[in-house]
């Protein structure tokens, strides 16, 4: 993901630069849009990995660990089920692409290439679901926002 901002972002300065004295490469708006959506993509799952997504938990919270754990669950299975939508969405997209042959407009490539990460992406973003899904199954976590096992031991032990 590092990589793909730093491209975007000499990328786009490069273009600024360019267009001061009248001219610029007709593929580098194409190419920087490709490579954020790329980017966000793969961002998905990082942040799922990493538990920096948005968590809204009021709600749980409040909960004891059990129901808690029920309703991270349901959660987890309720995105895990969006995964699957977008993973046959995108792969029945990609699948179009190819079957049409069209190239992207400005980069000379075949568009599926360039949109073959939408199923990969939301197969890697369930996989990561998965793995949340198993550690709040294990009693490791008790929802999906930032609180683990051991943060609930010490602030219970706290109060």
């Amino acid at each position: 993901m590092a990589v793909a901002l730093a491209f975007m972002t000499i990328l786009t300065f490069i273009q600024v630069v360019l267009r001061e004295f009248g001219t610029g490469w007709v593929w580098s708006l194409e190419a920087t849009t490709y490579t954020f959506a790329w980017m966000v993509l793969i961002g998905m799952s990082y942040g799922v990995r990493t538990q920096a997504h948005i968590a809204i938990d009021l709600v749980s919270n409040k909960l004891p660990p059990g129901p808690r754990r029920i309703m991270a669950l349901a959660a987890v299975t309720l995105c895990l089920v969006y995964c699957g939508f977008m993973f046959y969405g995108g792969s029945m997209f990609v699948d179009g692409l190819m079957t049409l042959g069209n190239n992207a407009r400005d980069i000379p490539l075949p568009r599926w290439v360039l949109t073959a990460i939408m199923p990969v992406a939301f197969a890697l973003l369930a996989f990561r679901f998965i793995q949340i899904g198993m550690r709040i199954f294990a009693g490791e976590l008790t929802s999906l926002g930032h609180t683990t096992r051991k943060k609930e031991s010490t602030e219970t032990a706290s109060q």
